[in-house]
């Protein structure tokens, strides 16, 4: 028991001495260049939030609070505190699944979703304190660290909490015992995930949570309240040098996803969009699809959808996303409107999709790719295969600058013009030159 109180105080002391210490200096230029990416990506995902009928509330919720109006809720025309701007923002940015994604660290026990919550947090502490266009860039790469790096496979730690935490506790200036108390009270009082039902999806309001406790507890710390430190699980590293910390920066291992589902059915999606290409492969002369699959990833056909299914259940369902790839040729925001769900011609389709697990997939999954393999048969007889190993978005294929600005001119669009979406991305690329963010915020 002493051995591993003193490991736990170990380890979070290491980590402190980690957030206090590192500045932008320290960062390589190509993990700036990440962090501008990755903010793009993110700011994205909110502004597309916005418009989904089901987070119409968050809007209503926020007009009734009383709480000064210091930080921006992106792509709503509100504003609010700093803990509620990044509560409703994280909320935004989880609500179509669309989100940056650490593979290594969703496998062993980190975040899943580094940026959903970390870059909220940067941008309301920023405009909050009119920290530096640097700061916010550093607190950023922090972020994603601390998310990816504390992991546990016994209990899954609250790393988004300790994330959040670790990067108000930055901007506020905390030292390094008040950073450990602010990140063991945001990961004590952090809030567990809603369960995905039928119907029902409010996982999203949990992430905002995420964001809001951070900034709560570090706010507490700085005025000399404290409550447990952060440790870790001691059974994968006793040191978070082993994980590179300080040299490793783990913004640099996330993919982006260019799909709106789970990451686990982008293989799938890629596989038949390319064999699409170049061939005549059609609803009516499918015969039926074989998707080898991950071990690991199974729970992508947990659940049977139908016309009356709700976009989150479709979002996480294989069969459909894989049926919806082969009828509409793309896979975006319009394949889960409850319009297109209530196709039944799409269902028959996706009752054609037979996907197993294939035990030969797993010895290369989390640490080399994360592997999908799509056999195609037409009723002529004839067989298609495709094998996908790094799905596009991934760190080894990763979207373009280009092709990013792409993705999120049409995710934030009717929100805003192409030509602001462009305006936004040059505003991103000069952040290091900016004196205080709320430049920036204020194009938002």
């Amino acid at each position: 028991m002493v051995k591993e109180v003193e490991s736990a105080l170990r380890v979070g002391k290491e980590l402190a001495d980690y957030i206090v210490g590192l500045s932008y200096d320290d960062l390589p230029p190509e993990v700036v260049h990440q962090v501008k990416r990755v903010i793009l990506d993110s700011l994205g995902t909110m502004y597309l939030g916005t418009r989904k009928e089901e987070a119409a509330g968050i809007k209503t919720f926020l007009r009734g609070m009383d709480t000064p109006g210091e930080c921006t809720v992106v792509g709503t025309g509100l504003r609010a505190s700093a803990s509620w701007a990044a509560w409703a923002n994280a909320a935004y940015a989880q609500v179509h699944d669309c989100n940056d994604g650490h593979r290594e660290a969703a496998a062993y026990g980190g975040s899943s979703h580094p940026g959903r919550v970390a870059i909220p947090v940067a941008l309301a502490m920023g405009e909050r304190l009119g920290a530096s266009g640097k700061d916010i860039i550093t607190a950023v790469a922090i972020g994603y660290d601390i998310a990816a790096k504390i992991r546990g496979m016994k209990d899954r730690p609250p790393s988004s909490a300790y994330s959040s935490a670790a990067i108000a506790s930055k901007f506020l200036g905390l030292d390094a015992d008040e950073t450990r108390f602010a990140m063991g009270m945001a990961g004590y009082h952090s809030p567990k995930s809603f369960p995905q039902t039928r119907g029902l999806d409010t996982n999203f309001i949990s992430n905002g949570y995420n964001a809001k406790v951070g900034i709560e507890a570090a706010l507490l710390a700085k005025e000399g309240l404290n409550g447990p430190k952060v440790g870790d699980d001691n059974r994968l590293s006793t040191r978070f040098r082993t994980r590179g910390l300080g040299e490793r920066f783990e913004v640099m291992e996330v993919y982006i996803k260019p799909y709106p589902t789970c990451r686990m059915t982008h293989g799938a999606i890629e596989a038949i969009l390319e064999l699409k290409k170049g061939n005549e492969i059609t609803p009516d002369n499918v015969e039926e699809v074989q998707v080898s699959q991950l071990t690991h990833g199974m729970y992508i056909t947990d659940e049977k959808v139908g016309p009356d299914s709700y976009y989150k259940n479709c979002q996480f369902n294989l069969p459909y996303i894989a049926a919806a790839a082969i009828a509409d040729g793309e896979v975006s925001e319009a394949q889960f409107t409850s319009e297109r769900i209530a196709d039944t011609k799409l269902h028959e389709l996706a009752a054609k999709v037979k996907v197993t697990a294939d035990e030969g997939l797993d010895s290369i999954y989390p640490e080399e790719c994360r592997p999908t393999t799509v056999e195609v048969v037409l009723k002529d007889g004839k067989t298609l295969t495709k094998r996908v190993d790094y799905p596009w978005g991934e760190p080894r294929n990763p979207l373009t600058d280009e092709q990013l600005l792409d993705k999120f001119a049409r995710w934030s669009s009717p929100s805003i013009s192409r030509e602001k979406s462009e305006e936004i991305w040059e505003a991103l690329l000069g952040l290091d030159g900016v004196e205080d963010i709320s430049e920036f915020m204020g194009i938002l």
